[in-house]
């Protein structure tokens, strides 16, 4: 028997890596203040204890948290076992609709399974294309057949929803909300919960840099490393922060790249907040991250991207940021260059206004049916809210 459309929809949301955890946060705060909806929060084990940090910040906190067991560490180990959990969380929990986050082995199965259960699937972060399903590897076709099963697509910007259409998708399907990253961000520096670590000099230059993406491993890695270690050398008044990744194997290679160098400063993976406080001081971001990329352009920090091609094409303003790939030289003369310009005034973020996580939940509203809003209706979360259901 179908729910009445006064009867609360129960969304299960599905996080397994940190980026999850932080993009969906502000999704999963408005919708436990909305009746509306009863709210299922699952972290898939991808990334362990990551989505839980993520979370906290926010005052949140995973309901369901799933153990996929691992041994050989292969993509397919890992989307097997993601996809037996949650189709078992499917059959004893059965959502209205489920929530996935961008292009992980999360998203993909998650997607998956509700699809194969006739759960309609909201597919968030929606759009993001590069036309290279090498780059990034395997992103790139996780987020392509995602669009293929999602029944509602939440598109960050105008360009991914284009690309939507550009696919066949439906206009009606698709809804431009920007992307909740920025809500995120800009809640936690409301709040003044985005400190800077201690040990940043306030009297030097920053640059901030990571490098992680599947594509980069090996040679690409030692190539980024490089134009770090150069860049080092020719602004020794500078401070040059490398934040690892939690792959032991590459913070190993980026450890040993710039062991040596003085004003080179090799950090371990840094609380969401504090990262966001590094960022926030940082005079130049190096990265090939996706969301690093939303992050320094919303906070106005110049930025070099260590890829060939990006999704985030928003992120490339004139001035603000360029694609270097991962050449040395590319990123040694990139740097000198905007370090000596020095940072803009930030003009506002391209990837959204801080109320993606408020278009969404109408968006969602629409998807499942459900009765407009009273505002007398609302209900507010405690001091230290948490997904409070189980």
């Amino acid at each position: 028997m179908c729910a009445s459309r006064s009867t609360p929809r129960e969304v299960l949301i599905l996080a397994g890596t940190r980026p999850e955890g932080v993009k969906t946060a502000p999704l999963i705060r408005r919708l436990l203040d909305d009746p509306r909806f009863t709210v299922r929060v699952a972290d898939t084990g991808q990334q362990p204890g990551r989505v839980a940090e993520a979370l906290a910040p926010f005052g949140l906190r995973p309901e369901v948290s799933l153990c996929p067991q691992r041994r050989t560490g292969s993509l397919a180990e890992l989307a097997a076992a993601l996809l037996t959990g949650i189709d078992d969380l499917l059959t004893h929990h059965r959502p209205a609709a489920v929530v996935v986050q961008g292009d992980t082995t999360t998203a993909l199965a998650g997607g998956t399974a509700a699809f194969w259960r006739h759960v309609p699937v909201v597919h968030l972060e929606a759009g993001l294309r590069t036309n290279d399903l090498d780059r990034p590897f395997p992103e790139e076709a996780n987020r392509a057949m995602l669009a293929r099963i999602a029944a509602l697509h939440l598109a960050p910007t105008r360009a991914a929803r284009a690309n939507l259409l550009g696919e066949g998708i439906r206009s009606g399907a698709i809804v431009v909300t920007g992307n909740t990253v920025v809500d995120a961000l800009q809640d936690l520096v409301a709040r003044g919960a985005s400190p800077a670590p201690a040990w940043v000099d306030p009297t030097r230059k920053l640059v901030v840099a990571t490098v992680h993406r599947r594509e980069n491993w090996g040679h690409g890695v030692a190539a980024t490393v490089d134009g770090l270690r150069r860049l080092a050398r020719q602004c020794a008044d500078a401070q040059i922060v490398m934040v690892t990744h939690p792959n032991p194997q590459l913070s190993a290679e980026v450890t040993a790249g710039l062991a040596g160098i003085p004003n080179a400063r090799v950090s371990p993976p840094l609380p969401y907040p504090q990262m966001i406080g590094l960022l926030r001081v940082a005079d130049l971001v190096v990265t090939d991250s996706g969301g690093l990329q939303e992050e320094a352009a919303t906070l106005g920090v110049p930025l070099l991207v260590t890829r060939d091609t990006t999704e985030r094409p928003e992120a490339l303003m004139p001035g603000r940021g360029e694609l270097v790939g991962t050449d040395p030289e590319r990123v040694l003369s990139a740097g000198l260059r905007h370090l000596a310009a020095g940072r803009a005034a930030a003009v506002g973020s391209p990837f959204g206004d801080g109320r993606a996580s408020e278009r969404s939940v109408v968006a969602m509203a629409g998807l499942l049916n459900v009765p407009a809003r009273r505002l007398v209706q609302t209900r507010r979360r405690s001091a230290a809210p948490v997904t409070r259901l189980g």
